[in-house]
């Protein structure tokens, strides 16, 4: 799941595509890694040592794998592949990961211009807080119901914090989430990711971690909203990339802004559409 700069995923979600052990650099080819890996939130591409090892370092933080016998492997693109695949599923990896991603120009290996998102770094995501007991009663929405920490902009820090993100059984692109209790509310939102693209439907709302009567029945309304969406088949753009530094609830907004700027915002049921408030 892609929230502004920050991509939270679990390392079996993603998968190397391909791999090449070495770049261009002036007339000489020099290893410096150039990969491409699927992921729930679209492809991604990483370049350089720099980036692989921050990739690598955070699946295993705590018992680092050893450079120069994998830098060896890496200059082989098939065993790479394979190598990086084993270790993204493996048993011991770090359960979450957080990978900072930027989306807009760069270079492939040859030096050639290209587009994409590519990770800049990663961390292992972790959360500050235990998941409390209300949230847990939503870990079995659907079948493809997953928790896992996320990091929200707040007015004065950033928050890590469980969520539980509930997506369509019919399109995973297509989800709410809720986090866990930021000064005793529970926040619910709803995106659909595509074309490496971020779009809310709905503004976020807040429930006290009391109310879960009306926290549940959002969860329902929203579910139903994204699967009527779901159904017409719209074609999201791609949209240019928001500051990273944005606060989630400015995010929150412009995203929803986004969303009823599209064509199809013209094809929903009048009664559903929500007007926009001014900042």
């Amino acid at each position: 799941m892609r929230l502004g700069s920050w991509l939270f995923c679990r390392p079996s979600d993603l998968k190397c595509t391909y791999f090449y052990p070495y770049s261009k650099k002036g007339k000489n080819m020099v290893f410096q890694p150039f990969l491409g890996l699927d992921t729930p939130s679209g492809p991604v591409c990483l370049h350089g040592k720099r980036a692989l090892w921050s990739l690598l370092d955070s699946l295993f933080p705590e018992d680092p794998l050893p450079r120069p016998p994998l830098n060896a492997d890496f200059k082989d693109p098939l065993l790479a592949k394979e190598v990086i695949n084993g270790l993204l599923n493996d048993s011991e990896a770090w359960p979450h990961l957080r990978l900072q991603v930027r989306t807009g120009d760069w270079k492939d290996h040859y030096g050639h211009p290209t587009k994409g998102t590519f990770i800049l770094s990663a961390s292992p995501a972790a959360s500050d807080y235990d998941m409390t007991h209300t949230l847990m009663l939503f870990q079995n929405a659907t079948k493809s119901t997953y928790t896992i920490p996320i990091t929200i902009q707040t007015k004065t820090k950033l928050r890590t914090l469980p969520a539980v993100v509930v997506p369509l059984n019919e399109d995973n692109d297509f989800k709410v989430i809720i986090t866990d209790a930021i000064g005793g509310d529970h926040l619910i939102f709803s995106i659909i990711e595509k074309s490496n693209s971020c779009f809310r439907p709905q503004r976020m709302k807040s429930f006290p971690v009391s109310d879960i009567t009306r926290l549940t029945s959002d969860l329902g309304s929203r579910i139903c909203y994204l699967a009527e969406i779901q159904q017409l088949n719209f074609l999201f753009p791609q949209m240019s990339s928001l500051d990273a530094g944005m606060r989630f609830y400015e995010r929150d907004d412009l995203e929803f802004r986004r969303f009823q700027s599209l064509d199809c915002f013209s094809s929903l049921a009048s009664q559903q559409k929500e007007k926009t408030v001014g900042l």
